[in-house]
């Protein structure tokens, strides 16, 4: 009986030791950087928790977690680290792991997870950053009322729980301030002496020493003699004034405040030590201030830059004190430059509605204004260059703006300088200028040949687009044109000669600038030539010439402008004239004869012809015409017995080896008709003499 209870009690306890091993993971492992931490032998008491404490180096540090290969825990994913990878092995199931900030969270938990049981387990880790911070000064002279600082080598001094406000207990204050990741330890002794400084260091976050933790850091530890032999610096709490020249007002400021200075008295401020220096200000003290200050009145007589040296606090001509401020001029602009996208800077101060643009300043004073153009925006300011003598700015010109001037402000002062505000006046090209001829229309920067107009003419009309002047983002403004009208006849002789002054063309009411515009001038209508002209196109003969010049007016635009010159020509391709030749020597074929009769004599005939012109040059006549008409043969034959005399109605053909202008030409004749008396047909061919009517 006791053997089976003893066999029982055997299989308990193996039960239990089972579900103990499947609820527990276990030792574990975690190597970072270099370093192995075991658990359980690494882990400490933090705050009456078991954690394992691992040192880091990086915050985002890379590390392996190991677990034994045949447990039933796995890593389960946290907000403190994320999961890279995962290895299973004969030896170990591994993870590689990456802590996410460790400075801010130096204690993150890993999460175990056990799918058999469905339950969760954290495990609570310390990370803590191997931090020092030394001071071994290689001067240990200090001087009353100088402050001196020094620059501290250190590693992770985030870490460190740094007072960045003076301590102002011992003999020596100090105080801590960064400079980048730099950190820096400011001294400033108040007593005389050889003094040891001790200055305590606590921790962020706890750090271990064996197996213990703790906040506490080696304190700074460093030996200084304090000494007198230097003047005391006394500092203001400006350090730019403005002297105002003529003025003889003081200013109210406060020194830093000093056993050896004393009260409702007058100290001079000169720029050298020794004495005969120029007077730069003077200051009078007042009363002291229960910040360790004195409320003082500075009077200052000339400028001084603090680049150029300290300023000494004289009674008399021995120098008691050393301080240093700015002294500089009144803010104040005594040119201005503008530069747009694409030029160089010019003078000037003419800007325009909708536009982006650099300014720049000249002056004195001007590294401390504080700026403003009212109307316009400041697009870049402080980021660009800023000092004494010259600011720079980018400016945009709202397209709405209603002033005419923009006042330049400093800190709300008037300047009394301001940008001018001007509309857009520059020349357009002619894309806005139609002409109509007739039912015909062109548009007038896009007639880049002459126009042959074939028809009568009834009318020229000048057509004005006013919505292509302005559009958003591209504005012309006002177009000041002058149109020059020259009418010539057929031979280039001048028929008439008209211009247009002063044409003014305006936007419209599309334009985003119109309600500004002043349009009382402004052309509406548009130009028809036969109201100003004394010779109406519809009269004109054929082959004239009319010639119009546009040009923008370049007195309005700086002497720029376009202009546009267009010739048209009334042409024609037939001409019905009369013509009266005098044929001589035609052979002539009549009907029913087989040879050509003999020379005749000289021939009248009278026609209508038609000629033809070239379609390639102006006004020029092709060397053919034809016509229908009278012919007398022979008629200048009386004798009784002439076979050749008789009256013919005749189509006629005629070639020109010469110029058809001439009145007196000698033309080939080729016709065929028919005799009136003989009532025959015929056919003719040969010379002549023309004369032109």
């Amino acid at each position: 009986m006791m053997k089976k209870w003893s066999l029982f009690l055997l299989l308990l306890s193996f039960q239990a030791l089972q579900a103990q091993r499947a609820s527990d993971p276990g030792a574990f492992k975690l190597l970072v950087d270099t370093a192995l931490y075991q658990w359980p032998e690494d882990r400490v008491i933090y705050r009456g928790e078991k954690s394992l404490a691992f040192a880091y180096d990086k915050p985002n540090a890379i590390a392996l977690f190991r677990l034994a290969p045949d447990t039933k825990w796995r890593l389960a994913l946290n907000e403190a680290y994320q999961i890279k990878d995962s290895v299973l092995t004969e030896d170990f199931k591994e993870y590689k792991i990456q802590f996410q900030d460790l400075h801010e969270n130096a204690f993150p938990r890993l999460v175990l997870f056990n799918p058999e049981l469905n339950r969760s387990k954290l495990i609570p880790l310390l990370a803590y950053a191997e931090t020092y911070i030394d001071l071994s000064p290689r001067e240990d002279d200090l001087f009353l009322g100088e402050e001196k600082v020094f620059e501290l080598p250190a590693k992770h001094p985030e870490k460190i729980d740094l007072n960045l406000n003076w301590n102002k207990q011992g003999p020596i204050h100090y105080r801590f301030s960064y400079r980048g990741n730099r950190v820096l330890l400011h001294l400033l002794p108040k007593e005389r002496g050889l003094h040891k400084l001790e200055i305590p260091l606590k921790l962020r976050s706890p750090r271990v020493e064996g197996k213990l933790l703790s906040y506490d850091m080696p304190p700074l530890e460093a030996d200084f003699r304090v000494k007198t032999g230097r003047l005391a610096f006394l500092s203001l709490n400006e350090q730019e004034f403005t002297y105002v020249e003529g003025s003889t007002k003081a200013i109210e400021v406060q020194l830093d405040d000093h056993p050896f200075l004393q009260m409702n008295k007058t100290y001079r401020i000169e720029n050298q030590e020794e004495a005969g220096g120029p007077l730069i200000a003077e200051i009078f003290t007042k009363s002291k201030l229960n910040n360790d200050r004195v409320l003082c009145l500075l009077r200052p007589y000339s400028y001084h830059r603090k680049t150029d040296g300290y300023l000494y606090l004289k009674d008399g001509d021995r120098a008691r004190f050393i301080t240093n401020f700015n002294l500089s001029p009144q803010t104040k602009i005594q040119s201005i430059y503008l530069q747009r996208e694409g030029k160089n800077w010019e003078a000037g101060n003419t800007v325009y509605p909708g536009e982006s643009l650099n300014v720049r300043l000249e002056g004195v004073g001007l590294h401390k204004g504080d700026f403003s153009f009212y109307g316009a925006a400041i697009l870049e300011g402080d980021s660009l260059v800023r000092n004494e003598n010259v600011a720079y700015f980018r400016l945009e010109i709202p397209m709405n703006i209603s002033i005419r001037s923009i006042e330049i402000f400093n800190n709300g002062n008037n300047l009394g300088k301001s940008l001018r505000v001007k509309e857009y006046q520059r020349p357009r090209p002619f894309d806005f200028i139609d002409l109509a001829l007739g039912l015909k229309r062109y548009q007038l920067d896009k007639i880049d040949r002459p126009i042959y107009y074939e028809k009568t003419l009834s009318d020229v009309v000048i057509d004005f687009d006013q919505k292509k002047l302005d559009r958003q983002q591209e504005l012309y403004g006002k177009q000041y044109l002058s149109i020059k009208v020259k009418i010539s006849n057929k031979k280039g002789s001048l028929v008439e000669l008209y211009q247009f002054d002063n044409v003014l063309i305006c936007p419209d009411d599309a334009s985003p600038r119109y309600t500004y515009y002043d349009t009382k001038t402004c052309r509406l209508e548009d130009i028809n030539l036969n109201d100003f002209i004394n010779n109406k196109t519809s009269n004109l003969q054929e082959w004239s010439t009319i010639d119009l010049e546009f040009s923008h007016l370049r007195d309005k635009y700086n002497d720029d402008g376009y202009t546009k010159k267009v010739k048209i020509y009334l042409s024609r391709k037939i001409n019905y004239d009369i013509d009266v030749s005098f044929p001589a020597g035609l052979l002539i074929l009549k009907s029913g004869e087989n040879d050509f009769s003999n020379f005749g004599g000289i021939s009248f005939a009278m026609m209508a012809q038609m000629s033809f012109y070239h379609p390639n040059k102006v006004a020029k006549l092709r060397p053919f015409k034809f016509g229908a008409g009278f012919i007398a043969l022979d008629a200048f034959n009386f004798s009784e017995n002439s076979s050749n005399r008789d009256l013919g109605l005749v189509v006629l053909g005629s070639l020109y080896p010469t110029s058809s202008e001439n009145r007196l030409s000698f033309p080939l004749f080729v016709g065929y008709g028919y005799l009136l008396k003989q009532k025959k047909t015929f056919f003719l061919v040969g010379p002549g003499i023309r004369v032109r009517l």
